[in-house]
């Protein structure tokens, strides 16, 4: 007797739990993958040290062109026809500099949500790789990047603009002087990015 209820109980829970199944939408894969172009301004005490004031006689402006291609994934569910918050992967190799004759390579990966008006938000690792230094230690800048955006979208393209905050997490540089002394420079500061492009 025992036995058969516990059979039934079992058929009820397995006819439930495919019920709700039934009834959950499946999530709509799409990628949108697009070239993205902006600037970056660099604010703060790493001016100095990465820009006008470096320790090894060079000077740079701290506004930089920036050009890349965004590899992007959107994750939607769908009731009713009517697509709901998507959630979004986005890899972003970029190329910072090219104007002053630099190479300054970057990767960003974010992850956030995006609104069916088109807003946006994100957050995500971001590396920045120096090609400039000697010193390996200053060779990889690691940080933490905040994004907030709008999507347009007209047909089957879509204009997404960001806006890109990122702190400069990196110690103070040292650099050894002609005389031998070691002296210490502040990188703190914040890299405020505006980004534009397209995608379909």
């Amino acid at each position: 007797m025992k036995k058969f209820i516990y059979l039934n109980m079992l058929f009820v829970l397995t006819a439930f739990v495919s019920a709700l199944a039934e009834k959950q939408p499946e999530p709509v894969s799409m990628e949108r993958d697009g070239p993205r172009f902006g600037f970056n301004i660099y604010t703060g005490d790493m001016v100095k040290s990465k820009f006008t004031d470096r320790p090894d006689g060079k000077e740079y402006s701290p506004f930089t062109t920036i050009f890349g291609w965004q590899f992007e994934k959107v994750l939607t569910s769908k009731d009713n026809n009517n697509q709901s918050i998507g959630v979004m992967f986005q890899a972003t190799p970029l190329v910072a500099g090219l104007e002053q004759g630099l190479v300054i390579p970057a990767f960003n990966f974010m992850a956030g949500v995006r609104t069916q008006s088109g807003f946006e938000m994100a957050v995500g690792p971001s590396i920045i790789f120096n090609l400039q230094t000697d010193e390996p230690e200053q060779a990889i800048s690691p940080s933490v990047s905040i994004a907030l955006g709008y999507t347009i979208s007209s047909g089957d393209f879509n204009f997404p603009t960001t806006l890109v905050l990122t702190p400069n997490l990196e110690s103070d540089l040292k650099h050894k002087e002609e005389d031998g002394t070691i002296s210490e420079h502040s990188q703190k500061g914040l890299r405020i990015s505006y980004v534009v492009g397209f995608n379909w």
